[in-house]
């Protein structure tokens, strides 16, 4: 079963197993694996095993959270990597943990559809009734346009209506 080791000298021998799919690592004892050390936030990170992958989480700690020295909000963590927080370092000791059954590879398309590529063999996009997707209304600027217009003119009738009243003769 895969856990996680302290290697840092002050803290050093202290180790949690991976048993349930989030484990929540911080200073503070409410959870899962806590680590009383000041330079780890109270929430610091959490561990989530995704099929046969340790995922590591950052929740937004102060000293962040480092996997082989490149910072990390959401990483994959490898057995004999080494996982820092704040000053503490930690190793995934044991083989990976055994979960679902690994989705099947997803096809990386690294360019997409460029606009000519549209409505040529293979397959076409249309944009209209039948495809789901519509054309965006100007409806709605048309309106905010008008109503600012109007706000404007209002505005400039009452600087114009305050300038005709001090310039009228008082009795």
């Amino acid at each position: 079963m895969a856990k996680l080791v302290v290697l840092s000298e002050s803290q050093k021998g202290l180790a949690h197993e991976l048993k349930v799919e989030r484990t929540t690592i911080g200073r503070v004892e409410d959870n899962t694996f806590p680590i009383p050390e000041a330079s780890i936030s109270s929430h610091h990170c959490e561990i989530l095993l995704k099929g046969n992958d340790v995922v590591v989480r950052d929740l937004n700690s102060t000293n962040g959270t480092f996997i082989n020295g490149d910072r990390v909000t959401e990483s994959v963590l490898k057995p004999g990597q080494t996982l820092r927080l704040g000053q503490i370092e930690l190793k995934l000791d044991g083989p990976a943990p055994a979960g679902k059954k690994p989705l099947d590879a997803t096809m990386v398309i690294p360019q997409g559809v460029k606009r000519d590529e549209i409505g040529k063999a293979g397959g076409s996009v249309a944009i209209g009734e039948k495809s789901g997707f519509h054309k965006k209304s100007n409806k709605l600027n048309k309106i905010f346009f008008v109503g600012g217009a109007v706000v404007l003119l209002i505005i400039i009738g009452l600087i114009v209506f305050a300038l005709m009243q001090q310039g009228a003769p008082h009795e």
